[in-house]
């Protein structure tokens, strides 16, 4: 249903859930919950030296087309608006993806590149230079994607006492991931142990130990994403702290730059269907989802991928990353 205004402008789209829908047949609808998103919105797009003075500052966010509202759940709010009830709260966490550490992949040409086998891990290897530009399906050790959730904000120094106030006080402590995978595509996860350690040391060392990785158990589907199953990862205390005078800074070995909350390692484990060698049968899944025998580093080796979006959340913060993720096999030459 829309509200409009005089104009015929609508100033507020708002779609009813399934059982919305047949309570308002029924004759009984009253709204008891709603959710509020800001998805389409650029808010780089404000400019508060605008010539025009403060009344333009948001002119270009004010005159972003928008869709109107989708009846479809998972083509509507991606990143919804946190409802928190404390007057206090003047930072709200993030979760991001930590390259700094020796056991971190990196991103690559905007994606995480995952093998699906040994075969294409040492072709991958071999075109990158390095093993730290790609996961390699089901592996426990070598590189993971290490993410971190606290405040990155250059106001507050990452110390113990600010992680106190403003995390642990405030009830923004994410001991839990939600991990959300596509389930053609992901067959397993696999997350940072329990009693894994992730700090530094009064020098600025680094002390990270979070393997060997476990399988992560999968806790449900995905209510708002079509074929997408819920695995929940622990996290742990994200103990990388500011020390005065330390040789290593504590940002040289965190993305975040204010106080830490917790953090978490992950790999991923391809469906069976997607891990065959060259010599093996190629999927039907690579050409009705993604693309065969493709020469991605040049010369003659080809490969076929999938493209896909893995959603990691905080627990209790509810703060979101989006990963993407190439799913690629060594097809042949």
């Amino acid at each position: 249903m829309a509200f409009l205004d005089n104009s015929g402008d609508i100033i507020l789209d708002a779609v009813l859930t399934d059982v919305g829908r047949k309570r308002m047949a029924q004759g009984n609808f009253k709204i008891t919950k709603f959710a509020i998103g800001d998805d389409e919105i650029d808010y780089g797009l404000y400019n508060k030296n605008h010539p025009s003075g403060s009344a333009y500052y948001d002119l270009e966010i004010m005159q972003t087309p928008i869709f109107e509202a989708f009846t479809k759940t998972n083509a509507n709010i991606n990143y919804g608006l946190l409802a928190n009830a404390s007057s206090e709260l003047l930072y709200l966490p993030v979760v991001v993806a930590n390259e700094k550490l020796s056991p971190s992949v990196n991103l690559t040409s905007s994606v995480y590149y995952l093998a699906v086998n040994s075969e294409t891990g040492d072709k991958l290897k071999t075109a990158f230079g390095d093993s730290k530009y790609y996961l390699q399906s089901g592996l426990t050790s070598e590189k993971m994607l290490i993410l971190e959730s606290g405040l990155d904000t250059t106001d507050l120094k990452g110390d113990a006492s600010n992680r106190s106030s403003y995390l642990v006080n405030q009830n923004l402590i994410d001991n839990k991931f939600n991990v959300y995978a596509d389930n053609r595509f992901i067959g397993g996860v696999l997350g940072a142990k329990s009693n894994g350690t992730f700090r530094n040391t009064s020098g600025g060392g680094e002390e990270i130990n979070m393997g060997p990785l476990t399988s992560v158990r999968a806790s449900s589907a995905t209510a708002d994403l079509d074929n997408y199953t819920t695995f929940t990862a622990t996290g742990i205390t994200d103990d990388i702290t500011y020390e005065a005078g330390a040789t290593v800074t504590d940002t040289s070995l965190s993305t975040l730059a204010g106080p830490r909350g917790t953090a978490t390692a992950l790999n991923f484990s391809v469906d069976n269907e997607l891990s065959s060698v060259s010599a093996g049968t190629q999927s039907t899944k690579y050409s009705l989802y993604g693309k065969t025998a493709q020469t991605i580093f040049g010369g003659s080796d080809t490969y076929d991928y999938i493209d896909t979006t893995i959603i990691v959340e905080g627990n209790t913060s509810t703060s979101r990353v989006q990963v993407p993720v190439r799913i690629i096999r060594y097809s042949g030459c």
